[in-house]
């Protein structure tokens, strides 16, 4: 494109030259008549080139542009699956101070979450029955364990699914901590009970007791989510099983959860 521009300028300036004087005695005015006709045409080339921007530099100015666009898209995009509420919950974690009850509550998550579909948030209900921590390469943990679903639904946690596993969850404890080994779990309809009593052993007349009390495991219930929300800065008031009335949560006690209860 440069070269044509020259060309072209050259052309007009030695046609400029053809149509002057053409006696003898006018060859060096029509030599300096030449000559600067060739200086403009070749000063106006380069004040072109100074002008017009170079194809690098297009195509790095229109990438910094998609950029700032691409940008812009991914922060309207995350708006809007806010807005829509989808992943708009944190995932639960145990929000207290103990080591062992947050590996305790991610286990029940990962061991069993994959059960159910996929909603806003799963929250575990671990009742304690019994802790025998005489061998630490195998803490034994009796309780009754639940686990439930909730979706969003403006200011209430709405229970879309769950379940219960009363069984003994095996740990071990070493220098890096507590790792889950693995659970027993307490069979269903007719394997109920000589299940539990094997599982369960001394603890036994323990797990009947701390299973049929389904006041106390509200209580505890509302505890462990009001505590999820206050760790999260959520603005969640209740929560609500199928075809029962929102139960309002009581206050945060975090740091105190496990020395409050029953």
């Amino acid at each position: 494109m440069k070269k044509k521009s020259l060309a072209v300028l050259m052309t007009m300036a030695v046609a400029f030259s053809a149509f002057g004087c053409g006696s003898r005695n006018s060859q060096e005015p029509e030599q300096t008549q030449q000559e600067e006709a060739v200086t403009a045409a070749t000063e106006a080339v380069a004040t072109t080139e100074e002008a017009a921007p170079t194809e690098q530099e297009t195509t790095s100015e229109a990438g910094e542009e998609s950029s700032v666009v691409d940008a812009a898209t991914e922060a309207t995009t995350d708006a809007a699956t806010d807005s829509n509420g989808e992943a708009a919950l944190p995932a639960y974690e145990y929000p207290g101070p103990e080591l062992f009850y947050y590996v305790l509550y991610q286990y029940l998550i990962d061991e069993f979450g994959a059960d159910y579909s996929k909603e806003d948030v799963i929250i575990p209900c671990p009742e304690i029955v019994a802790i025998d921590d005489s061998d630490k390469e195998d803490i034994k943990v009796y309780g009754s364990y639940w686990i439930f679903n909730y979706d969003l639904e403006g200011d209430i946690l709405m229970n879309r699914s769950g379940g219960a596993y009363p069984g003994c969850i095996h740990m071990k404890l070493d220098e890096t901590g507590y790792t889950p080994l693995s659970i027993e779990v307490v069979g269903d309809g007719s394997d109920f009970t000589p299940t539990a009593q094997k599982i369960f052993g001394d603890y036994y007349d323990e797990f009947i007791k701390v299973n049929s009390d389904e006041e106390t495991r509200e209580k505890t219930r509302a505890q462990i989510i009001a505590n999820y929300v206050a760790a999260n800065n959520l603005s969640i008031t209740a929560y609500q099983d199928y075809g029962w009335d929102p139960v309002p949560l009581p206050e945060e006690n975090i740091d105190v959860f496990y020395s409050d209860l029953p």
